[in-house]
Protein backbone atom coordinates (compact mmCIF):
# COMPACT_ATOMS: atom_id res chain seq x y z
CA UNK A 1 0.00 0.00 0.00
CA UNK A 2 2.85 2.35 0.78
CA UNK A 3 4.69 1.64 -2.49
CA UNK A 4 1.71 2.34 -4.80
CA UNK A 5 1.80 6.20 -4.65
CA UNK A 6 5.57 6.10 -5.13
CA UNK A 7 5.23 3.96 -8.24
CA UNK A 8 2.62 6.35 -9.65
CA UNK A 9 4.89 9.31 -8.98
CA UNK A 10 7.84 7.61 -10.62
CA UNK A 11 5.73 6.66 -13.66
CA UNK A 12 4.50 10.27 -13.95
CA UNK A 13 8.09 11.50 -13.82
CA UNK A 14 9.09 9.06 -16.52
CA UNK A 15 6.16 10.23 -18.74
CA UNK A 16 7.16 13.85 -18.23
CA UNK A 17 10.74 13.00 -19.08
CA UNK A 18 9.60 11.37 -22.30
CA UNK A 19 7.50 14.40 -23.25
CA UNK A 20 10.20 16.96 -22.50
CA UNK A 21 12.18 16.38 -25.75
CA UNK A 22 8.99 17.02 -27.80
CA UNK A 23 8.44 20.50 -26.29
CA UNK A 24 11.52 22.14 -27.91
CA UNK A 25 10.52 20.62 -31.20
CA UNK A 26 7.09 22.22 -30.95
CA UNK A 27 8.57 25.60 -30.03
CA UNK A 28 11.09 25.45 -32.88
CA UNK A 29 8.33 24.51 -35.35
CA UNK A 30 6.31 27.51 -34.15
CA UNK A 31 9.22 29.91 -34.63
CA UNK A 32 9.90 28.45 -38.06
CA UNK A 33 6.27 28.89 -39.08
CA UNK A 34 6.30 32.65 -38.36
CA UNK A 35 8.97 33.49 -40.98
CA UNK A 36 7.15 31.19 -43.36
CA UNK A 37 4.01 33.36 -43.11
CA UNK A 38 6.05 36.46 -43.81
CA UNK A 39 7.75 34.81 -46.77
CA UNK A 40 4.39 33.71 -48.24
CA UNK A 41 3.12 37.30 -48.04
CA UNK A 42 6.22 38.45 -49.93
CA UNK A 43 5.64 35.77 -52.54
CA UNK A 44 2.03 36.85 -53.03
CA UNK A 45 3.08 40.50 -53.36
CA UNK A 46 5.70 39.55 -55.92
CA UNK A 47 3.14 37.53 -57.87
CA UNK A 48 0.73 40.47 -57.98
CA UNK A 49 3.52 42.74 -59.23
CA UNK A 50 4.44 40.27 -61.94
CA UNK A 51 0.77 39.98 -63.02
CA UNK A 52 0.53 43.79 -63.33
CA UNK A 53 3.70 43.85 -65.44
CA UNK A 54 2.32 41.05 -67.59
CA UNK A 55 -0.88 43.02 -68.24
CA UNK A 56 1.15 46.09 -69.25
CA UNK A 57 3.23 43.99 -71.65
CA UNK A 58 0.04 42.54 -73.18
CA UNK A 59 -1.40 46.04 -73.69
CA UNK A 60 1.79 47.21 -75.39
CA UNK A 61 1.78 44.11 -77.56
CA UNK A 62 -1.82 44.69 -78.66
CA UNK A 63 -0.99 48.31 -79.49
CA UNK A 64 2.04 47.24 -81.52
CA UNK A 65 0.00 44.65 -83.40
CA UNK A 66 -2.65 47.27 -84.20
CA UNK A 67 -0.02 49.69 -85.52
CA UNK A 68 1.63 46.97 -87.60
CA UNK A 69 -1.69 45.94 -89.14
CA UNK A 70 -2.43 49.56 -90.03
CA UNK A 71 1.02 49.95 -91.60
CA UNK A 72 0.66 46.75 -93.62
CA UNK A 73 -2.76 47.85 -94.86
CA UNK A 74 -1.44 51.28 -95.77
CA UNK A 75 1.55 49.83 -97.64
CA UNK A 76 -0.74 47.49 -99.52
CA UNK A 77 -2.93 50.38 -100.62
CA UNK A 78 0.12 52.37 -101.75
CA UNK A 79 1.51 49.46 -103.79
CA UNK A 80 -1.87 48.63 -105.33
CA UNK A 81 -2.46 52.20 -106.59
CA UNK A 82 0.16 54.30 -108.31
CA UNK A 83 -1.96 57.46 -108.38
CA UNK A 84 0.05 60.51 -107.43
CA UNK A 85 3.45 58.87 -107.88
CA UNK A 86 5.75 57.68 -105.11
CA UNK A 87 4.95 58.53 -101.49
CA UNK A 88 7.67 59.57 -99.06
CA UNK A 89 8.11 57.63 -95.77
CA UNK A 90 7.21 60.70 -93.69
CA UNK A 91 3.86 60.95 -95.43
CA UNK A 92 3.17 57.27 -94.81
CA UNK A 93 4.04 57.63 -91.13
CA UNK A 94 1.78 60.68 -90.77
CA UNK A 95 -1.30 58.99 -92.23
CA UNK A 96 -0.92 55.25 -91.75
CA UNK A 97 -1.95 55.08 -88.09
CA UNK A 98 -5.18 57.13 -88.40
CA UNK A 99 -8.14 54.89 -87.63
CA UNK A 100 -10.95 57.34 -86.78
CA UNK A 101 -11.99 61.00 -86.70
CA UNK A 102 -13.39 62.77 -83.63
CA UNK A 103 -14.79 66.29 -83.16
CA UNK A 104 -13.47 67.84 -79.95
CA UNK A 105 -15.55 69.14 -77.07
CA UNK A 106 -14.76 72.77 -77.96
CA UNK A 107 -16.61 72.44 -81.26
CA UNK A 108 -19.40 75.04 -81.31
CA UNK A 109 -20.03 78.75 -81.48
CA UNK A 110 -17.08 81.16 -81.34
CA UNK A 111 -17.22 84.82 -80.39
CA UNK A 112 -14.77 87.55 -79.54
CA UNK A 113 -14.69 89.30 -76.18
CA UNK A 114 -17.59 91.62 -75.33
CA UNK A 115 -19.80 90.02 -77.95
CA UNK A 116 -23.29 88.85 -77.11
CA UNK A 117 -23.63 86.51 -80.10
CA UNK A 118 -21.39 83.99 -81.82
CA UNK A 119 -19.85 85.51 -84.92
CA UNK A 120 -18.12 82.33 -86.11
CA UNK A 121 -18.12 78.54 -85.87
CA UNK A 122 -15.21 76.71 -84.23
CA UNK A 123 -14.56 73.11 -85.26
CA UNK A 124 -11.94 71.00 -83.45
CA UNK A 125 -10.86 68.13 -85.73
CA UNK A 126 -8.96 65.29 -84.02
CA UNK A 127 -7.57 62.46 -86.18
CA UNK A 128 -6.80 59.59 -83.80
CA UNK A 129 -4.77 56.41 -83.94
CA UNK A 130 -5.76 52.97 -82.66
CA UNK A 131 -4.68 54.00 -79.15
CA UNK A 132 -7.06 56.99 -79.15
CA UNK A 133 -4.30 59.63 -79.21
CA UNK A 134 -4.61 62.72 -81.47
CA UNK A 135 -2.41 62.56 -84.54
CA UNK A 136 -1.34 65.43 -86.81
CA UNK A 137 -2.27 63.86 -90.14
CA UNK A 138 -1.92 65.78 -93.40
CA UNK A 139 -4.99 66.13 -95.62
CA UNK A 140 -7.87 68.34 -96.70
CA UNK A 141 -11.08 69.11 -94.82
CA UNK A 142 -14.65 69.76 -95.98
CA UNK A 143 -17.03 71.15 -93.34
CA UNK A 144 -20.78 71.57 -93.59
CA UNK A 145 -23.14 73.27 -91.13
CA UNK A 146 -26.82 72.35 -91.17
CA UNK A 147 -29.46 74.30 -89.30
CA UNK A 148 -31.84 72.18 -87.21
CA UNK A 149 -35.35 73.60 -87.09
CA UNK A 150 -37.83 73.23 -84.27
CA UNK A 151 -39.51 70.44 -86.22
CA UNK A 152 -36.20 68.57 -86.51
CA UNK A 153 -35.67 69.26 -90.20
CA UNK A 154 -32.10 70.06 -91.23
CA UNK A 155 -31.39 72.85 -93.71
CA UNK A 156 -27.94 73.49 -95.24
CA UNK A 157 -26.50 76.71 -93.83
CA UNK A 158 -22.85 77.05 -94.91
CA UNK A 159 -19.88 74.99 -96.09
CA UNK A 160 -16.11 75.49 -96.02
CA UNK A 161 -13.08 73.80 -97.61
CA UNK A 162 -9.48 73.88 -96.35
CA UNK A 163 -6.46 72.61 -98.24
CA UNK A 164 -3.45 70.90 -96.66
CA UNK A 165 -1.52 74.11 -95.95
CA UNK A 166 -4.52 75.89 -94.45
CA UNK A 167 -5.33 72.90 -92.28
CA UNK A 168 -1.74 72.50 -91.06
CA UNK A 169 -1.64 76.08 -89.73
CA UNK A 170 -4.59 75.42 -87.40
CA UNK A 171 -2.93 72.61 -85.40
CA UNK A 172 -2.65 73.25 -81.64
CA UNK A 173 -1.22 71.02 -78.91
CA UNK A 174 -2.61 71.61 -75.43
CA UNK A 175 -2.75 70.01 -72.01
CA UNK A 176 -6.40 69.00 -72.31
CA UNK A 177 -6.81 68.51 -76.04
CA UNK A 178 -4.82 68.59 -79.27
CA UNK A 179 -6.11 68.88 -82.81
CA UNK A 180 -6.98 71.23 -85.64
CA UNK A 181 -8.77 74.28 -84.17
CA UNK A 182 -10.59 75.74 -87.19
CA UNK A 183 -12.45 79.06 -86.85
CA UNK A 184 -14.96 79.69 -89.64
CA UNK A 185 -16.78 83.06 -89.89
CA UNK A 186 -20.46 82.80 -90.79
CA UNK A 187 -21.29 82.95 -94.46
CA UNK A 188 -24.96 83.00 -93.52
CA UNK A 189 -25.95 83.77 -89.95
CA UNK A 190 -28.07 81.02 -88.38
CA UNK A 191 -31.57 81.75 -87.17
CA UNK A 192 -31.77 78.63 -84.96
CA UNK A 193 -29.36 77.87 -82.15
CA UNK A 194 -29.15 74.13 -82.97
CA UNK A 195 -26.67 73.12 -85.69
CA UNK A 196 -25.37 69.85 -87.08
CA UNK A 197 -21.66 69.99 -88.02
CA UNK A 198 -20.34 67.39 -90.50
CA UNK A 199 -16.61 67.08 -91.18
CA UNK A 200 -14.89 65.02 -93.87
CA UNK A 201 -11.12 64.56 -93.63
CA UNK A 202 -9.40 63.30 -96.77
CA UNK A 203 -5.85 62.11 -96.09
CA UNK A 204 -3.03 62.43 -98.56
CA UNK A 205 -3.30 58.70 -99.30
CA UNK A 206 -6.93 59.02 -100.40
CA UNK A 207 -8.68 57.64 -97.33
CA UNK A 208 -11.72 59.56 -96.11
CA UNK A 209 -12.90 59.83 -92.50
CA UNK A 210 -16.14 61.50 -91.42
CA UNK A 211 -17.54 62.70 -88.11
CA UNK A 212 -20.56 64.77 -87.10
CA UNK A 213 -21.79 66.51 -83.98
CA UNK A 214 -24.79 68.56 -82.82
CA UNK A 215 -23.81 71.91 -81.30
CA UNK A 216 -25.54 74.94 -79.81
CA UNK A 217 -24.66 78.50 -80.82
CA UNK A 218 -25.62 81.83 -79.31
CA UNK A 219 -27.81 84.03 -81.50
CA UNK A 220 -28.09 87.77 -81.52
CA UNK A 221 -31.18 89.20 -79.83
CA UNK A 222 -31.66 91.70 -82.66
CA UNK A 223 -31.52 89.30 -85.56
CA UNK A 224 -32.16 91.19 -88.83
CA UNK A 225 -35.25 90.08 -90.69
CA UNK A 226 -34.78 87.63 -93.49
CA UNK A 227 -35.14 89.43 -96.86
CA UNK A 228 -36.42 87.22 -99.67
CA UNK A 229 -34.12 86.81 -102.62
CA UNK A 230 -36.77 87.91 -105.19
CA UNK A 231 -39.25 90.72 -104.62
CA UNK A 232 -42.69 90.74 -106.28
CA UNK A 233 -42.97 92.97 -109.38
CA UNK A 234 -44.31 96.50 -108.77
CA UNK A 235 -48.02 97.02 -109.31
CA UNK A 236 -49.19 99.76 -111.76
CA UNK A 237 -50.55 102.89 -110.17
CA UNK A 238 -54.30 103.34 -110.36
CA UNK A 239 -55.62 106.40 -112.22
CA UNK A 240 -57.30 109.08 -110.17
CA UNK A 241 -61.00 108.73 -110.30
CA UNK A 242 -63.14 111.82 -110.97
CA UNK A 243 -64.82 113.23 -107.92
CA UNK A 244 -68.56 113.82 -107.56
CA UNK A 245 -70.10 116.62 -109.63
CA UNK A 246 -70.61 119.90 -107.85
CA UNK A 247 -74.08 121.37 -107.59
CA UNK A 248 -74.98 124.91 -108.64
CA UNK A 249 -75.03 125.99 -105.01
CA UNK A 250 -71.41 124.89 -104.62
CA UNK A 251 -70.37 126.99 -107.62
CA UNK A 252 -71.32 130.28 -105.90
CA UNK A 253 -68.37 132.65 -105.35
CA UNK A 254 -66.81 132.54 -101.90
CA UNK A 255 -66.93 135.55 -99.70
CA UNK A 256 -63.59 137.32 -99.34
CA UNK A 257 -61.93 134.86 -101.68
CA UNK A 258 -58.50 135.70 -103.04
CA UNK A 259 -57.82 134.85 -106.64
CA UNK A 260 -54.24 133.67 -107.25
CA UNK A 261 -52.64 133.93 -110.58
CA UNK A 262 -50.59 131.26 -112.30
CA UNK A 263 -47.21 130.45 -110.66
CA UNK A 264 -44.19 132.17 -112.09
Amino acid sequence: MTHEPRRKAESGQRDWARRMPALPLLLSALFLALPGCRSSAKVESELRRREAELREVKDELEHTVCVNESLHRQLGEIHSSNIGGPVCPEQVAATATVVKLVLGRQTGGYREDNCTADDALQVVVEPRDCDGSPLKAAGTVHIEALEIGKDGLKTPLSSWDLNTNQLGRTWKSGLWSSGYFIILPWKTRPTNEKLRVIVQLTLSDGRVFEADKDVTVRLSRNTPPVIPESLPPPRPLEKDKEGPALSSADKSPLVRAVHLGPPR
